[in-house]
């Protein structure tokens, strides 16, 4: 449905008072073996973002993202990155955002960002971090293009893990209304609560998919420290398809409630980068982010480096906010003597 349906907007209450606070749990680490995968490139790229993927000339240039993957007779295999002694692994499962954003290289993809500033913060050889995005990707397991079946998601079971970070739901957002497929299930998890959510698929995909990170720690019988993270704003309706008031309302309420049934901690990238809570976001952001623009934060997906189509994937200074984001982030929720 259009944001401009008032049937939908009127349905959806701010929930703002829904925050929740988690305790984290400290794990032990081990070193970790590098494995790699095969998975057919059309498999992993095939219905990304639908028609407007090709259109689009940053996400269907295929050699400008995949940076832990590499094309062999025409299959990707994709690995953990690969690294020398007692050093964390971190591992980025997430979609396009996270894949590439819109960047002029894959050095400026954010989980890139984020290997250099724990390499500046924390010393070189402490962390190393694996950019898990495949774009296009849903949570959800019947969508056009499910996170289950890409290269990436392989390449997440095939290795053990210090750190998991989640950020996915964008592309769940899509719908008939907004000139996409129709993915989000609107009746289960618009008003989903805490006593609703096991009727929510967006939750149940969320808990299975929680439930295996929780198998791939480094060492037996301990999971790894998994964060979920609420997507950024989408600044145009009907963005790639998507639904405005899914993103920008829906979703930060109902992934903190997914992270509390599940006793995992959310990272809150939705206003890390800019996004202002329901209702209030339909007033104060603007129609769109344009060049030049007066709402501060649209820097961050428009400017002369990036602007088209502006409204959804940062470019390279937003993958650096982003990136710092995602660091406080982890780092709030680890102990001081930890790395």
């Amino acid at each position: 449905m259009y944001l401009a349906d008032e049937s939908y907007k009127s349905e959806l209450k701010d929930n703002s008072d829904t925050s929740v606070v988690m305790k984290r749990t400290m794990f032990r680490f081990s070193r970790s073996v590098k494995v790699t995968l095969l998975f057919s490139a059309m498999a992993a790229t095939s219905g990304v973002h639908g028609d407007v993927f090709s259109e689009d000339s940053i996400l269907s240039n295929h050699s400008h993202y995949f940076p832990d993957c590499e094309y062999i007779k025409g299959d990707l295999i994709c690995s953990q990155r690969p690294s020398d002694g007692d050093v964390l692994k971190v591992g980025c499962v997430g979609d396009s955002i996270t894949a590439v954003g819109h960047t002029s290289s894959k050095m400026h993809q954010y989980p890139s960002q984020l290997q250099q500033m724990f390499d500046a913060k924390k010393g070189t050889g402490k962390y190393s971090v694996t950019n898990l995005g495949t774009c296009g990707t849903t949570l959800s397991d019947h969508g056009a293009s499910p996170y289950w079946d890409s290269a990436t998601y392989r390449a997440l079971l095939s290795a053990k893990w210090d750190i998991i970070v989640v950020m996915l739901g964008t592309n769940d957002a899509r719908d008939i209304g907004s000139g996409g497929p129709e993915h989000w299930p609107r009746e289960q998890c618009d008003h989903a609560t805490m006593d609703t959510l096991e009727s929510c698929p967006f939750y149940t995909n969320y808990t299975k998919l929680l439930s295996i990170i929780k198998g791939l720690g480094n060492e037996t019988g301990i999971a790894p420290e998994i964060h979920i993270m609420i997507p950024p704003a989408l600044m145009e309706q009907g963005a790639y398809g998507m639904n405005q008031t899914i993103i920008n309302t829906v979703l930060p309420r109902l992934i903190p409630l997914i992270g509390a049934a599940n006793k995992i901690p959310v990272i809150d990238v939705y206003k890390g980068m800019g996004g202002v809570p329901a209702p209030a976001w339909t007033t104060e952001l603007p129609p769109k982010c344009v060049l030049n623009s007066t709402w501060p934060p649209c820097r961050w997906y428009c400017d002369a480096q990036s602007c088209n189509p502006g409204q959804c994937h940062p470019n390279d200074v937003g993958c650096t906010h982003l990136a710092e984001v995602v660091y406080d982030g982890i780092v709030a929720q680890r102990a001081p003597n930890i790395y």
